[in-house]
C-alpha cells in the first residue's frame, strides 16, 4: 500500500511510518518543523508543509499519489487548547479542510484515515464504557474542534464522494510522547531525579480521572487495519476497555524508579475542566478488523520511563 501520513514528525506518525514500513507499504509524508524531522529525513520520502495554510500539501499529494492518508498532523493537547483555542481550531479544522480539498483534487482519491478522539464525547455519562453511538459532548476546545473535524470530513464523504474512515482512540502513551501530557511529564521527572537533576518529587496534576490508556503501538495497528477494513462514513473507537486512575498509572512508574520519591499538587498542572473517566467500548473495531491489543498498560508505562532515563543521560 502507498501510504502518507500528515504529521509524520510527530509522536504517533514516527510509531506508524515504522509500522506501515514494516509492513511492506511505501511511506510518505508530510512535516512542519525540519528541526524534528532530522532523525527519520533518510528513511522515508518528506515534505514541508504547514496544514494551517496550506502551504505544500497539494504538491507533496499530487507527488506521492498515495493510496490513503493518515491523517495525524493535529494541535493534540486538551490541556494546551484551553490556552489556545483559536490556534487549536486553526490546526484542527482548518488545517483537515486544507487536506480535504487537496484530497479531492487528486486525479486518483486515496481513502482518508482521519484521526479524531474519544474526547468527542466529553466525560462517561454512567458506568458504562462509551461506544461509537455516544453523542458530541465535549469539554475542551481541543474536543470540540475534533467533533468539527469529523463533521467537515463527513460533508466531504456526502458531497463529493471521498473515502473517510473516522478513528477515535483512547489515550495512548509510548516512547516519544511529549512531556506536554501528564505520564510523559511524570516519566521525565523521575528519570531527572534518578540521574540526580531535581530534587526527588514529581509535581503532578489532578490524579482522580480514570483513563483508557493504550500502548501506541496496538493504536497504529489499527489505523493501518482500519485503512484496509474500515467502512467509510463509520468511526470506531480504539481502547482497551480497561481504564486505570491517573494515581494507579503514576504508581507504577513510582514502582519502577530506582529510589524514593514523593508527589507533590502543582496547581498550573490543572485544568478548567476535566472529564471523570474516559472508558470506550472497541466491539466495533474488533469485528470489522480483528483487532486485539498486544501490550498491557504496565509495560507502556514502564518503556515510556526507560525512554526519558535513556534521553536524559544523553
Amino acid at each position: 500500500m502507498n501510504c502518507f501520513i500528515t504529521g509524520i514528525e510527530g509522536f504517533v506518525g514516527h510509531h506508524l511510518a515504522a509500522h506501515l514500513a514494516g509492513a511492506g507499504d511505501r511511506v510518505a509524508g508530510c512535516f512542519l518543523d525540519q528541526l524534528t524531522a532530522d532523525d527519520i529525513k533518510d528513511t522515508y520520502q518528506l515534505f514541508p508543509a504547514d496544514i494551517v495554510t496550506g502551504q505544500g500539501l497539494a504538491a507533496a499529494l499530487e507527488q506521492t499519489r498515495p493510496e490513503c492518508v493518515f491523517h495525524l498532523a493535529a494541535q493534540s493537547s486538551a490541556a494546551r487548547s484551553f490556552k489556545e483555542p483559536r490556534q487549536t481550531f486553526e490546526a484542527n479544522v482548518i488545517g483537515t479542510v486544507n487536506l480535504l480539498e487537496a484530497v479531492r483534487n487528486l486525479p486518483a482519491r486515496p481513502r482518508l484515515v482521519l484521526v479524531s478522539s474519544c474526547e468527542v464525547y466529553g466525560p462517561n455519562p454512567g458506568p458504562q464504557p462509551m461506544d461509537e453511538s455516544q453523542p458530541y459532548r465535549p469539554v475542551s476546545p481541543y474536543g470540540s474542534s475534533k467533533a468539527a473535524q469529523e463533521l467537515v470530513a463527513l460533508q466531504y464523504q456526502l458531497s463529493y464522494g471521498l473515502e473517510v474512515v473516522v478513528a477515535r482512540p483512547f489515550p495512548h502513551l509510548g516512547p516519544g510522547q511529549s512531556e506536554a501530557f501528564a505520564l510523559p511529564s511524570f516519566a521525565k521527572q523521575i528519570a531527572e531525579i534518578e540521574a540526580g537533576r531535581r530534587e526527588p518529587v514529581v509535581m503532578v496534576g489532578n490524579l482522580e480521572p480514570q483513563r483508557d490508556f493504550s500502548d501506541v503501538r496496538d493504536v497504529v495497528r489499527a489505523y493501518r487495519l482500519l485503512a484496509e477494513k474500515g467502512q467509510a462514513g463509520q468511526a470506531y473507537n480504539i481502547c482497551s476497555g480497561k481504564p486505570i486512575a491517573m494515581c494507579r498509572a503514576l504508581e507504577i512508574l513510582l514502582k519502577n524508579s530506582k529510589t524514593v520519591i514523593d508527589i507533590r499538587p502543582d496547581p498550573e498542572r490543572l485544568r478548567p475542566s476535566d472529564v471523570p473517566l474516559l472508558w470506550g467500548d472497541c466491539r466495533k473495531l474488533r469485528e470489522a478488523t480483528g483487532w486485539e491489543p498486544e501490550h498491557d498498560v504496565a509495560h507502556a508505562l514502564a518503556d515510556l520511563l526507560e525512554h526519558w532515563r535513556h534521553r536524559i543521560a544523553q
